[in-house]
């Protein structure tokens, strides 16, 4: 599904004089369907390395291949495509719009014009998201009016309104407490499992990266598999 060969990403220093590499050819295989974590210290570039797979940010060298499909490859219509259709994105600050709608904040991806729904079509779609996450009843609710937890489940049904078939977490736990930090975990665990969803989770957390089916460690530019 997913292939990641030799990507090394570096930046240059603040005055221009060196190079700043933040990791080093570094190859990771991601087979559809599968759950991968991906931990390691903060600044190590798990973050990175995940926006590289989703095309929100470039690699310095190497190669990514989703489906064959060489991303180096794509023209800039087809990366917004992949970004909008292939790839679901949690981030750990869920990045809703306070003035819209929890309804709305779903919608929005559906908008982007990559999907031929009408209106009512994904607006159906985004209540039945709503439903599967168990946030149905607050879809008239403001971000501000519904909580931390909430919020965070809000962020997962938005990025299922395309359908994709790749998710990418980034800390997504990070700002839960243990209640909501299980059942997120649990709703993750859940969408791999029933909708066969390739997961691929950044944290810091050893107790939520137990829970994905492969585990890998970037730590001083080495991306080492765990398990």
């Amino acid at each position: 599904m997913i292939e990641v060969s030799n990507l090394s990403k570096s930046f240059p220093s603040p005055d221009g004089e060196e190079t700043i590499d933040i990791f080093n050819e570094v190859n990771l295989t991601v087979e559809e369907g599968s759950s991968v974590a991906i931990v390691g210290p903060s600044g190590s570039g798990k973050s990175t390395l995940l926006n590289m797979i989703g095309l929100l940010d470039l690699p310095t060298q190497g190669k990514i291949v989703v489906d064959q499909k060489d991303h180096a490859l794509l023209s800039e219509e087809q990366v917004s495509e992949y970004r909008n259709q292939t790839v679901g994105f949690i981030f750990q600050s869920h990045h809703l719009l306070p003035s819209c709608t929890v309804l709305e904040n779903v919608m929005l991806p559906g908008l982007a014009g990559f999907h031929d729904s009408a209106g009512g079509d994904l607006t159906g779609r985004a209540k039945q998201r709503l439903q599967e996450v168990g946030l149905d009843h607050r879809m008239n609710h403001l971000p501000s009016q519904i909580s931390g937890g909430e919020r965070q489940r809000v962020a997962v049904a938005r990025s299922l309104i395309n359908q994709p078939s790749v998710l990418l977490a980034d800390e997504p736990t990070g700002a839960l407490d243990q209640k909501n930090s299980d059942h997120l975990m649990d709703l993750l665990e859940q969408l791999n499992e029933e909708k066969l969803l390739t997961l691929i989770l950044v944290t810091h957390s050893l107790d939520c990266a137990k829970r994905m089916k492969q585990s890998y460690h970037l730590k001083e530019g080495n991306l080492e598999k765990q398990r």
